[in-house]
């Protein structure tokens, strides 16, 4: 097992029950990073908070557990996960079923009947790459082993308590970073990877936030979620379509890690985006005038599965960044900057 993968599981298992037992018991005091009260986060990687604070006092509303998964990995063009129960272990399906895994900023609601995750126990989340075709009718203890191809490369990466997938919320998880190999090497790898990547330190963590519920009818609900490793703190804006439309402030200051606004961005209506195919997700640097990235929302909505008569009024959504940092292509390995949306409570 990668000890420095384990040493960061346990870092990261730390922090979930200050994210969300308060949520189980219907406090959301403890929903607020230390450093912001916009913003919250929790990762095995950097994580942290941003913005301008808490701008009303919205109770976030209890709900039925949900789970979403994106995947941020970088250097891998799909993976499969497994939760393995903890720390007794057993076997659970690997997810998704199909072996070619969860394509790169590709989205997944897990069903929580399904048995992916056990359930009235911790799980050890580990992430799965390489040749994904030889773990096809596998289950997640064989794949988990050591004793499997060597082309199937099994990363450990955090330990979830069972009180963060009970808790009364929605769940986002992104796996991410880059997981290294044979191959995973350039001029640019801690670019688009990190600065402490290399081949035999590789940068894989995990980002676990909640996903607000607060609606209001009349508007749509944004909140934006930082997953990019090699990505600097942004603010995240949003720039309809519409003739001389002015970019909103979806979340300010965001680091990774962390998500925000909390409670969410409420200020625009369905009918101020104007053309979807004009609507872009734009970054700044911090207070800066000038966007360091604009991307299309239409094609972040289409990976994320949802279609444009969903995207209305009333509805919650989440902007995910995934992959390397604003203005870098797309290379030997790695993806650009790619954001997918998803919906807050699927």
């Amino acid at each position: 097992m990668n000890t420095r993968a384990l040493r960061r599981s346990i870092a990261f298992s730390s922090l979930l029950p200050v994210l969300f037992v308060g949520c189980a018991d219907g406090n959301d005091d403890n929903l607020t990073s230390s450093s912001s009260s916009s913003s919250s986060s929790s990762s095995s990687g950097s994580g942290g908070a941003g913005g301008s604070g808490v701008e009303e006092n919205v109770p976030e509303p209890d709900g039925p557990s949900k789970l979403t998964i994106v995947n941020g990995v970088n250097d891998y063009d799909a993976i499969r996960l497994c939760f393995v129960p903890w720390p007794d272990g057993g076997d659970a399906p690997a997810h998704p079923a199909d072996a070619k895994g969860l394509a790169f900023a590709g989205v997944s609601v897990v069903d929580v009947e399904s048995g992916v995750v056990s359930t009235g126990t911790d799980v050890y989340l580990h992430v799965i790459a390489g040749s994904l075709e030889k773990t096809a009718g596998k289950g997640c203890a064989e794949i988990t082993s050591g004793s499997l191809d060597p082309d199937v490369l099994v990363v450990p990466l955090a330990v979830i308590p069972k009180a963060a997938l009970e808790a009364p919320r929605s769940l986002l998880l992104v796996p991410n970073g880059c997981l290294g190999g044979p191959g995973h090497e350039d001029n640019v790898e801690k670019v688009v990877c990190g600065k402490d990547y290399s081949i035999d330190t590789p940068t894989q963590g995990l980002v676990a936030v909640g996903m607000s519920r607060i609606v209001q009818d009349d508007k749509i609900s944004l909140q934006a979620a930082h997953a990019s490793v090699p990505m600097a703190t942004v603010d995240v804006r949003v720039l309809p379509g519409t003739q001389g439309g002015v970019a909103g402030q979806v979340a300010p200051g965001l680091t990774l890690g962390a998500i925000g606004k909390i409670p969410p961005f409420r200020e625009f209506a369905r009918a101020d985006l104007g053309p979807i195919e004009a609507t872009n997700i734009l970054t700044f640097p911090p207070g800066h005038s000038m966007p360091s990235s604009t991307l299309s929302l239409q094609e972040a909505l289409e990976r994320g599965g949802i279609v444009e008569t969903d995207f209305k009024d009333g509805s919650s959504f989440t902007l995910v960044a995934v992959g390397s940092p604003p203005g870098v292509a797309a290379g030997a390995f790695w993806h650009a900057l790619t954001w997918t949306v998803v919906r807050s409570d699927p």
